[in-house]
């Protein structure tokens, strides 16, 4: 008996002829069910693969497809178990004692029309096997199970007439009891791998998650189901591995691919969200390419500041209906906004008649400092035409003042679990606000700070007062900004020019060379309310006694 285990041990498929010598010889199940169907002979059944022959079966006989049995490429079927062994206590198969059968006291009942194997079932004998049923299996009844399903393979009718006749009714069945492996299994699984894998790859992608869940389990259960059913069907053994793993990749790679979609999208709605409001759409598309760069939490940075306010806005409100307000306001931030955007400002909030915006983030911005005061004196230049278009539409007349500034801040998205905004704190944007508070004390439009001065080009500014706003202790510098340079007038710089010597004068204490020199300022721009404040300052400080580390700021009380 010719039985070979596979690697586990187990003896799971057993071929059905040998090769011996450059000849085929049967094994003994194959060669009884020949003998027993009274043919002369078995041959290989082959099929053509490129220029070798595979097999792919055995023919009992020479009348093709009467007893043909498939098998793999090595003529091998798996082992048909019908139930556990006599070792058990439940065998399957009926057992006679060879001493019975040698003393001639076994009843010749039992052997008669009988096929019999003969075999040993002893421990001592070696012929005992290990199968998916038992751990000892005698190995004649492995012959046995491979006999039994040779014979269940064919249906023999039975008719009138001779044992000839008899034997031409007989044919292949359809539900044979050997598993196999059909030839084309390779080819067939390749097939199904390569259409399955294009239709599901064009239709999983357009199936929402519920939807995909819902399709890979159909998909499992169908291969499954048809897997089975050519198992009790046909007793093919197909691969269902690879199918089942290209199911699994694929609708995995899909949800990966949708969960990163989703996530993408979530991102860019959420940047999309967060600044679509406050930043110029160029800044929104930068983000979205690179969300990974910009984040929401906390960090500091330098940056530029900027407040704009509505001077005597409750006198200007009171004169308003409610509708008319609104139009106001939205016909003045509108282009405020615009303008901001151009020169790659975000704008933080309106509050009321003020807005407040800031450079430098969520995009870095090396030239903060020149984009905030750029936008800035556009922002003059739009308050003077919506001074002139106002009347027309039966507002009144408005005019604001703005401050800039610049230093450390905190920026990120700020606020509690109801509601957070991307933000800026810090000392150097409460100056900001500050400096905007102090340009109707001077009567200026526009105040920057010393460090929003430092660097910059091309601007006309004119140092307006060392000041120290209440809770500081440190005097700032701060300039009013007038004018690009290119378009400053002669006279205009030459009165900024005077202006400078008498504040050198006025620092160094030279009290009557200065109010001279303020004097002259005043008398040729009357409605000068910086020299004003300057000219009232001279009659204290005459009076007053200076201390020796003196250095001209002015201590101002209110925010």
């Amino acid at each position: 008996m010719y039985q070979l285990p596979d690697v586990d041990g187990i003896i799971r498929r057993v071929p059905l002829v040998v090769r011996y010598r450059n000849q085929l010889y049967p094994t003994l199940a194959l060669e009884m069910a020949r003998l027993y169907l009274f043919e002369q002979d078995f041959e290989l059944v082959t099929y053509p693969l490129g220029d070798v022959h595979q097999v792919e079966g055995i023919r009992i006989g020479r009348n093709a497809g009467q007893y043909e049995l498939a098998t793999d490429a090595r003529a091998q079927v798996l082992v048909p178990y019908v139930g556990p062994s006599v070792l058990s206590g439940n065998g399957q198969y009926a057992y006679v004692s060879a001493t019975d059968v040698l003393k001639g006291t076994i009843d010749p009942a039992v052997l008669e029309n009988a096929l019999v194997l003969v075999g040993t079932t002893a421990t001592g004998m070696f012929d005992l096997r290990s199968t998916p049923l038992e751990a000892v299996y005698p190995g004649a009844e492995v012959h046995a199970n491979i006999l039994n399903g040779i014979l269940n393979s064919f249906i023999v009718q039975e008719v009138a007439g001779n044992a000839d006749s008899a034997q031409n009714d007989i044919s292949a069945s359809l539900a044979s009891p050997f598993p196999y492996k059909p030839v084309w299994e390779e080819g067939a699984i390749l097939v199904i791998l390569l259409v399955l894998g294009a239709v599901l790859s064009a239709v999983l992608p357009l199936l929402g998650p519920t939807l995909l869940a819902v399709a890979a389990l159909v998909l499992i259960g169908a291969a499954v189901w048809s897997n089975f059913a050519l198992w009790s069907l046909y007793r093919m053994d197909l691969s269902l591995t690879l199918i089942l793993l290209l199911i699994l990749i694929l609708t995995l790679v899909v949800i990966n691919t949708a969960y990163g979609f989703l996530s993408e999208r979530l991102t860019r709605k959420t940047i999309k969200g967060m600044f679509d409001q406050y930043v110029p759409p160029a800044h929104i598309d930068a983000m979205l390419q690179n969300p990974e760069a910009y984040s929401f939490s906390g960090e500091s940075r330098e940056m530029t500041v900027l407040f704009a306010d509505i001077r005597d806005f409750t006198s200007v409100s009171e004169a308003l209906t409610a509708t008319e307000l609104k139009q106001l306001l939205n016909e003045f931030f509108t282009p405020f906004t615009g303008i901001i955007f151009e020169h790659n400002g975000t704008v933080d909030k309106y509050v009321g008649d003020m807005i407040m915006a800031f450079w430098g983030a969520p995009l870095e911005d090396l030239a903060h400092r020149s984009n905030a005061v750029q936008a800035a004196l556009r922002i003059l230049d739009e308050v003077e035409r919506l001074r002139q278009e106002f009347p027309r539409k039966g507002f009144p007349p408005i005019n604001i003042g703005i401050g800039v500034n610049t230093g450390m801040m905190n920026v990120g998205d700020m606020g509690s679990v109801y509601r957070r905004a991307y933000t800026v704190l810090g000392d150097a944007v409460n100056l900001g606000s500050r400096l905007e508070g102090l340009t109707k004390f001077y009567g200026v439009k526009l105040l920057i700070g010393e460090e929003t001065h430092h660097t910059l080009e091309g601007i006309v500014c004119r140092l307006i007062d060392k000041v120290k706003v209440k809770g500081k202790d440190h005097a700032v510098r701060t300039y009013e900004l007038l004018c690009k340079t290119a378009d400053a007038s002669p006279q205009w710089l030459a009165e900024v020019a005077q202006y400078h010597a008498a504040l050198d004068l006025y620092f160094a204490q030279q009290w009557d060379a200065a109010q001279q020199r303020f004097e002259v300022l005043h008398a040729a721009a009357a409605h000068a309310h910086l020299y004003e404040i300057y000219l009232e300052r001279f009659a204290n400080l005459r009076t007053q006694s200076l201390s020796a580390d003196w250095d001209g700021s002015f201590q101002h009380l209110s925010k």
